[in-house]
Parts: C-alpha cells; structure tokens; sequence
C-alpha cells in the first residue's frame, strides 16, 4: 500500500517538474530572444542548494 502512495506521489512531482522545465526553458528563450543578459547563467550547470543534484539552467 505504501509503495502506491509513493509511486502516485512520484508520478505527481515527475508531472510538475516538467512543467516548471517548460517554464524555465519559454523564460530561457525568451532571454535568448532579447540578446540575453550581461552575467547570466544560461547554460551553466549549477548545484540545488540542499541537493545532491545539479540542474542545467
């Protein structure tokens, strides 16, 4: 029973981390589109804080 929960739990996050990376790569382009900005990190891996993953922004 518990291992349903977790697996309904996990298709919930998987399904909203793919919508936040929609939203990060239409903010990415966007950025694109205007010639970017001076400094940022588009492109560059970076560590989550509290996280042993990183994440290509």
């Amino acid at each position: 029973m518990l291992l349903v929960l977790l697996k309904e739990a996990n298709k919930a996050l998987e399904e909203k981390k793919l919508k936040i990376d929609s939203v990060i790569q239409a903010i990415e382009a966007e950025v694109v589109e205007e010639g970017g900005v001076e400094g940022d990190a588009v492109g560059e891996a970076v560590q989550v804080e509290g996280s042993d993953e990183s994440a290509s922004i």
